[in-house]
């Protein structure tokens, strides 16, 4: 009797742990976006790592005159350097959002790609205040990302401008065209995925890469 009532007691604990859980899963989507209200800006920056919808939200900004120039930092792709130093021509990634950019009527030379081989956020935003550094009338940015990185991105983003010689305000706008769904992230498996990889990576913030940057 004592061990059937210890397994009942363990299972209503585990039922209830689910169920708590089951009620925050909503909340647990919502946290992972920033969403600003946009503002006149400096420049807008695309981060690298999805598709076109980044790129169509800039755009979008760009047109509403929320700001003069789109920055991008090239990102790496694996492979890349290889092939094209074998003699194959193709697209890098940034070129690809820039093309996008400009057949969607921005002016090419209004689109600046950042060096940087980046690999994640962090690099991108280290590299942004690089360029920044050499660039003293600028002091304000719009971060355009997936919704379910925007909040991460401000953060590293926010900690990264922390330490410029002059205040940088940072504000995020995610792409309108990004189909995560906030409420309910943990039925797609993509979602899921995308969700999980973000606490992670926003663990691995707080616990190391805020003090790098």
């Amino acid at each position: 009797m004592k061990i059937q009532g210890r397994l009942l007691i363990t299972l209503a604990i585990i039922f209830a742990v689910l169920a708590l859980g089951r009620l925050s899963l909503p909340s647990l989507g919502s946290f992972l976006v920033v969403e600003d209200n946009p503002q006149r800006s400096d420049i807008i920056v695309v981060l690298m790592g999805s598709g076109p919808d980044r790129m169509l939200g800039a755009v979008e900004l760009y047109e509403a005159g929320y700001a003069d120039e789109i920055v991008m930092v090239r990102n790496m792709v694996r492979g890349y350097d290889l092939v094209v130093n074998r003699g194959v021509k193709i697209p890098h990634d940034t070129d690809i959002a820039r093309e996008v950019a400009v057949q969607l009527g921005v002016p090419a030379e209004k689109v600046n790609i950042l060096p940087g081989d980046a690999l994640s956020t962090q690099d991108e935003a280290i590299q942004v205040r690089e360029y920044l550094k050499s660039q003293k009338d600028i002091d304000s940015l719009i971060i355009v990302t997936s919704k379910y990185h925007s909040g991460l991105a401000k953060k590293i983003f926010v900690k990264a401008m922390g330490s410029m010689d002059r205040e940088v305000r940072v504000i995020s706008c995610p792409s309108q065209y990004d189909d995560f769904n906030t409420e309910g992230w943990w039925q797609s498996r993509e979602d899921l995925k995308r969700g999980v990889m973000e606490y992670t990576k926003l663990l691995h913030f707080y616990l190391r890469e805020q003090f790098e940057l």
